[in-house]
């Protein structure tokens, strides 16, 4: 007997595979988004994703848009990119975070979600990162500033969405605007990444760059945050510069 996939099972695992994809952009996905990729009508579309947004798959963002739901989101922490990335850094920052004596942490931010898969610890490290919750304070993370950096438009603005403007306490210079963040984080792309070298009034240099993918696209970013008492301006540049080599031979492994 012939088998005859069901038609709208086939369907739906296509939306959910472009909702994923979305999400990992930090995109949303619009009705018109999944006639253009599968030809399904927007009214079946529209069905599918309420049921998706029923299990738990899907989340609706506004009338005819949404991303991953909490479950979907779980599913893509542990696949794809995610994954991906993870196992191919793990190696690469062992090693240097030897070289430098210092702790790294690896992160990327998924659906508007900063999402931490690396934290390598130096093995004389006696000190901790700043004392802040992450999710709490998301914009002072210099992770979190050079991804955003690196994020087109779209991309940016729906992280917004879902975090709202940096505070002047989490980010003073950005004044609390659109216009004051835009600003900042063309300064960040400009230099490469972030090096608060004497810039701040902190026990620690937080120093962060990005990881990019084959077509210049952001997927991660490469942070450490070195005890100021042992690094100065010159030893800051240098982790920098490290960091940034580190970053490099993480995208020709991630798409060679």
């Amino acid at each position: 007997m012939t088998f005859k996939p069901v038609k709208s099972v086939a369907k739906a695992i296509q939306i959910l595979e472009l909702l994923i994809k979305h999400s990992s952009e930090n995109k949303v996905l619009t009705l018109s988004d999944v006639h253009a990729s599968t030809g399904i009508l927007p009214a079946t579309a529209h069905n599918l994703l309420k049921t998706l947004e029923h299990c738990g798959y899907a989340q609706r963002r506004a009338h005819g848009q949404y991303s991953e739901g909490e479950r979907c989101y779980t599913l893509l922490r542990t696949g794809g990119i995610i994954r991906k990335l993870k196992e191919t850094s793990t190696p690469i920052i062992e090693q240097t975070v030897n070289d430098l004596n210092e702790s790294l942490l690896l992160v990327s931010i998924v659906n508007g979600k900063r999402v931490e898969l690396i934290r390598k610890l130096a093995t004389d490290d006696t000190t901790k990162a700043p004392n802040w919750k992450a999710d709490e304070h998301i914009y002072q993370m210099r992770t979190t500033r050079v991804i955003l950096a690196w994020f087109s438009l779209e991309q940016l603005h729906f992280f917004i969405e879902r975090a709202g403007l940096p505070s002047t306490k989490d980010w003073p210079e950005c004044e609390n605007s659109l216009k004051g963040l835009t600003r900042e984080l063309e300064l960040i792309r400009h230099k490469g990444g972030c090096n608060d070298n004497n810039t701040h009034p902190s026990s620690f240099v937080a120093i962060a760059v990005p990881i990019l993918s084959s077509t210049n696209e952001i997927i991660g970013s490469l942070g450490c945050y070195a005890p100021r008492s042992r690094t100065d301006m010159a030893r800051a540049t240098g982790i920098f510069q490290l960091m940034q080599d580190c970053a490099n031979r993480i995208q020709t492994q991630l798409f060679s």
